[in-house]
């Protein structure tokens, strides 16, 4: 195996900068290529991109390099020795502060272990504005943009901290081998090796966006809003150096015992093998569509297997969406999913780009929004199902080696809620129970590959995984177009159901294509409006009517909400919509502008109190495409 170290310091990279110029003034000045820009392959039922500050780095990331975990001695108390004063600081915060810090879970998780946090840098919150990225991986990040790897060399040489990082060639990637002269933690978990150090290192994980710490509605005596934000950071298995940074994120390096690298290290081996046997060719062995759970009758018995579509072998070509994150070429997941959609004419999935949510969530990334299969799967199942996010449903992914994807050890549990617990799209006599494992002998949702008499049958979790479970490892929370991929062993899509979690209005879940939309009466029709408004309008796009008209200037009347002018007015220039139905202020209640007080509180989710209710406001003015 072919490896090269590297210790990071301020003044190898002064040194590696000043041996840079000619002194031959007459020498002739080079005339830079043409540049061809990238062809960018988006297909209509790709909706929106990211916009305005999402396309830089320019707000806060918050990051942070733990020590050592020590045993809670008498006195020291349950909190870390950042936490208190994070909390403190941060409650009532629901929105990300711009210089502060957001509360990281870490020191909770670290109690319940009896262990406190020792931090050689504590939690930092990090204005990415003011630094000036350089990336390790020109060949993967476009100038400006870079890796977690990247940021932690930068804060090595803003704190003073010697960083090691060693490069393997044949798994493509770097390694942190040393921070400050720690090289990693000795072995803990592996009976046959315990105190053992060869092949430590260094782990890192990721907070991908905050959660909303809220008060119970019911018991506690809160509400729908939330109380604080806080960070729940989960143990990341991509490559350091290729995890793209994003705005507001958080991100931890700990030191890491020799067999949880190893853990890594064989995914990554897997993956480079699986390279070079296809010629230098993405291909994935297999993409998984769970659509519906096993329907069991009340009586226990297996009427029907899971409703699960598997593809095999699927050659994946960059669509170059994500240029303000990678250099073109380079191939996401969210490619495997396009390239499966041009190679099967029988299955239509429909994306959307999610920006910060209602919640709080910060996605920045592209979300299936639908996926319809009617066909014939690649083991010869017949499936015609179609399901879509609606409500309180939408769809879930975990993507890798099918050998990690119990990691944690609360990957089953987690899939039976949300595969089984708020469905109402079963027959009226299937058993949820069982779908659970709340029926003696029969296990609950498993995917594929796993439960009973499957090749993963007993797999359990590593012993390793400590932070953010059940999420992280296979699981972690981004979108497809957020992770590299240079053909994991399978990617898995579920259909899914969380129950009415975020808000207080009881949404209908199932979300079959038999599943509630809207009602159209409320609707106004627009296409004939008598008077419809053009450019030559002072108000031209302004979407809230009252900013100049009101009773006292014109002929609307005080109860008139501005979706209501439209019906003579026209929509004054509002955008089309792109074939949602429902719960729009879930995706755009954080990045709405000039509408009035809408979504100004989740007690009232959809918006009815204000001058823009849902869905009648939106699906008035902004109508489908043509």
């Amino acid at each position: 195996m072919k490896t090269s170290k590297w210790l990071i310091s301020a003044a190898a990279i002064s040194m590696m900068l000043s041996g840079c110029g000619s002194d031959d003034d007459s020498a002739a000045v080079p005339v830079p290529p043409e540049v061809t820009p990238p062809e960018i392959v988006k297909p209509d039922y790709v909706f929106g991109g990211p916009t305005g500050d999402e396309q830089t780095l320019s707000k806060v990331i918050q990051f942070a390099i733990v020590k050592r975990l020590v045993p809670v001695e008498a006195g020291d108390g349950a909190q870390g020795q950042h936490a208190s004063a994070q909390v403190g600081a941060q409650s009532k915060t629901n929105i990300i502060p711009v210089d502060g810090l957001v509360h990281t879970k870490m020191d909770e998780q670290a109690a319940d272990m009896g262990m406190r946090v020792e931090y050689l840098l504590p939690p930092t919150a990090i204005n990415m504005s003011g630094v000036n990225i350089d990336t390790l991986r020109p060949d993967l990040f476009p100038e400006g943009r870079g890796s977690v790897l990247d940021l932690l060399l930068w804060v090595g040489e803003k704190y003073g901290l010697d960083i090691e990082i060693e490069k393997d060639e044949a798994l493509n990637t770097y390694f942190v081998t040393s921070i400050a002269g720690i090289e990693g933690e000795p072995e803990r978990v592996d009976q046959s090796r315990l105190g053992a150090t060869e092949g430590q290192g260094w782990k890192y994980l990721v907070g991908p966006s905050t959660w909303e710490k809220k008060v119970d509605p019911v018991f506690g005596g809160g509400d729908w809003n939330a109380d604080h934000l806080y960070y729940k950071e989960e143990e990341i298995y991509f490559r350091i150096d290729h995890q793209a940074l994003k705005n507001e994120m958080s991100i931890v390096l700990m030191p890491a015992q020799p067999g949880e690298m190893e853990v890594r290290k064989r995914k990554y081996r897997k993956e480079m093998d699986r390279l070079a046997a296809n010629a230098g060719k993405v291909i994935v062995p297999e993409i998984v569509i769970d659509f519906k759970p096993p329907y069991y009758n009340s009586a226990g018995e297996l009427v029907q297997p899971g409703q699960r579509a598997v593809f095999k072998d699927i050659e994946v070509t960059p669509h170059n969406l994500r240029t303000d994150l990678y250099q073109p070429g380079v191939i996401t997941e969210l490619d495997a999913w396009l390239s499966l959609v041009e190679q099967r004419p029988d299955l239509k999935i429909n994306w959307s780009y999610w920006p910060r949510l209602s919640t709080n969530a910060n996605v920045q990334g592209y979300v299936a929004t639908s996926i319809s299969f009617n066909g014939k799967d690649d083991l010869g199942n017949i499936i015609n199902q179609t399901y879509k996010n609606n409500g309180e449903c939408g769809f879930v992914h975990h993507t890798g080696e099918w050998e990690n994807y119990a990691d944690s050890g609360a990957q089953n549990s987690l899939y039976e809620y949300v595969m089984c617990a708020g469905r109402l799209d079963m027959p009226e006599d299937w058993n949820r129970g069982a779908c659970m494992s709340k029926v003696p002998g029969i296990k609950g949702f498993r995917p594929r590959n796993y439960g009973a008499g499957e090749l993963y049958e007993n797999d359990g979790p590593t012993g390793y995984m400590s932070f953010g479970v059940p999420f992280g490892a296979n699981d972690p929370h981004f979108t497809g177009d957020n992770m590299i991929i240079y053909g994991p062993e399978y990617i898995n899509y579920l259909g899914v159901a969380f129950g009415a979690l975020n808000t207080n209005s009881g949404v209908p879940s199932g979300c079959d294509m038999d599943s509630p939309e809207i009602d159209i009466a409320n609707l106004k029709d627009i296409s004939q409006a008598r008077a419809p408004l053009d450019e030559s309008h002072f108000g031209w796009k302004l979407p809230d009517c009252s900013t100049c008209h009101d009773p006292s200037n014109s002929h609307v009347v005080a109860e008139m909400d501005p979706y209501e002018c439209a019906e003579c007015h026209g929509n004054n220039g509002a955008p089309t919509n792109h074939g949602e139905r429902y719960t729009c202020g879930f995706c755009h209640s954080q990045t709405l502008t000039k509408h009035g007080n809408v979504y100004g509180n989740k007690t009232d989710y959809y918006s009815k109190d204000t001058s823009f209710k849902e869905p009648e406001s939106c699906l008035t003015c902004h109508v489908d495409q043509q």
